[in-house]
């Protein structure tokens, strides 16, 4: 009985002791948390006294140098509602000066970013769709260079989950303030590719790297290219996979798709990760358990356009690094890239990564609140109506 008694007081002292040390830490983390917001109220009155500044008086501007990069093959190019000449001037106007590079291929887009990066130019203004900014910014991940967006691609997911405008005027604009943030970046790494593989918006292990591109390519007219992913994509089965999250104890699940996701949008304009934040230093993973292929395409069709589903059958969890092991080669994406198939895959974040104007995104744990324009996260930009009534 004495020895019973003994152990309890034992095991409430302990429990006591915890419960003090939890409190403790509840305080500190709370002023802790009083002291970033009112540091965040700073850095927001700040902003918005340079976006005033700005939009006030273009001359007051230091004219900034930089290098463009501009995609002839881009939607809005090809199009032609946007012209080479035409993004150089209006540029100029917001106190942007730079040279003008055609991406004739993504080889090229990737050489002239690493040659920016050797000149120590600060600022590589990207003109085009998703594709091209991705490539670029691969390339200046640890570097001082800065990259700027101007979206003219078919989706533009990178720039509306960063909050960067749609028009072009308005994307100038928002050059001009010069308002960076330093975003997270995937990584893959690959037995076959010991070098890094970067994506910003998702990877995928499993279906999706079959699944992923079909918007695209049905976008682009690849239908010979539709048609075999369709067909791979339906051979593939369901399996059990062993993840490992960070440096916890592996866990075994059965999937057909895991997605380790960046940013909010993907694809066609798809929120794969409603809560997901490129400036968090976390990952964002989903696990599909229990959903056939049918399920998972009702599921993608559902969440197009912007549109926020959720099905208790899809887990997240946020993680630094994930591994995935399977008894069978598993096929994988980054971003619209399908990589080799493997066994086991190994996916980790490499935060702050890379310096990037932005404005007020969802994708942003700090957006820029004084931002002129918040992009919607489907469609088309609307126009503004201004006092006078004129668009």
């Amino acid at each position: 009985m004495k020895t019973e008694q003994s152990a309890n007081s034992i095991h409430q002292e302990a429990l006591a002791h915890v419960q003090h040390k939890h409190s403790k830490q509840l305080r500190r983390t709370e002023t802790d948390r009083l002291r970033l917001e009112k540091r965040r109220r700073k850095l927001c009155k700040l902003e918005a006294e340079i976006a005033v500044l700005v939009q006030a008086d273009q001359a007051i501007q230091k004219r900034r140098q930089a290098r463009i990069i501009f995609n002839p093959h881009a939607k809005g190019a090809l199009d032609g509602t946007y012209r080479p000449e035409q993004i150089i001037d209006c540029l100029r106007t917001h106190g942007i000066d730079g040279e003008l590079s055609l991406k004739t291929s993504g080889k090229v887009a990737r050489q002239l970013a690493r040659d920016a990066v050797k000149q120590g130019i600060d600022l590589v203004i990207v003109a085009s769709g998703d594709g091209t900014v991705e490539d670029v910014a691969g390339q200046l991940v640890g570097s001082k260079t800065t990259l700027g967006i101007i979206p003219i691609g078919t989706m533009n997911n990178l720039a509306r989950s960063l909050g960067i405008p749609l028009n072009l005027e308005d994307a100038c604009l928002l050059l001009s303030m010069g308002i960076t943030r330093q975003i997270d970046i995937g990584q893959i790494r690959t037995s076959e590719k010991p070098k890094r593989i970067y994506f910003m918006e998702m990877a995928g292990i499993g279906l999706s790297a079959y699944t992923m591109p079909l918007s695209q390519e049905a976008k682009k007219g690849q239908w010979v290219k539709l048609l075999a992913t369709v067909s791979k994509a339906f051979d593939s089965k369901i399996g059990t996979l062993t993840i490992t999250y960070d440096d916890d104890d592996a866990v075994q699940v059965q999937t057909q798709v895991v997605t380790v996701i960046n940013s909010p949008l993907f694809g066609e304009n798809m929120f794969v990760g409603p809560d997901a934040k490129m400036d968090d230093g976390l990952l964002d993973v989903a696990l599909y358990s229990g959903m056939s292929k049918l399920d998972l395409e009702r599921h993608f069709m559902a969440i197009a356009a912007g549109k926020r589903i959720d099905d208790p059958r899809i887990t997240f969890r946020h993680v630094r690094r994930i591994r995935v092991d399977a008894s069978e080669t598993l096929v994988a994406n980054a971003d619209l890239d399908v990589l080799a198939p493997q066994q086991s895959w190994e996916i980790t974040i490499v935060p702050s990564a890379l310096s990037i104007i932005v404005g007020n995104g969802i994708g942003l744990t700090l957006p820029v609140e004084s931002a002129p324009i918040v992009p919607p996260l489907t469609g088309p930009q609307p126009l503004l109506v201004k006092a006078n009534g004129h668009a």
